[in-house]
């Protein structure tokens, strides 16, 4: 079985931190609620890391209370 290199959802990292911090949430309470690191997100919302697997990309969605398909494209990084 071979690897997709792109495999995973891209996010725009840079809104995440928008919407986490608009909660009011610190990094690595954010990261605790999301079941991931903190440097791991912090790669995230830097754009160090531009795509996360889609049970992590849900596991953010929840955790920022975007519940509908439109709000989940909220944090979906657009095409150039």
């Amino acid at each position: 079985m071979e690897t997709t290199p792109h495999a995973g959802v891209e996010i725009d990292g840079a809104k995440l931190r928008e919407l986490r911090k608009l909660q009011g949430e610190s990094l690595a309470s954010f990261a605790s609620t999301c079941g991931i690191s903190r440097p791991y997100l912090s790669q995230i919302e830097t754009g160090v890391r531009r795509r996360v697997s889609p049970p992590v990309y849900k596991r953010i969605c929840l955790a920022l209370n975007l519940g509908g398909p439109r709000q989940r494209r909220t944090l979906l990084k657009a095409a150039a």
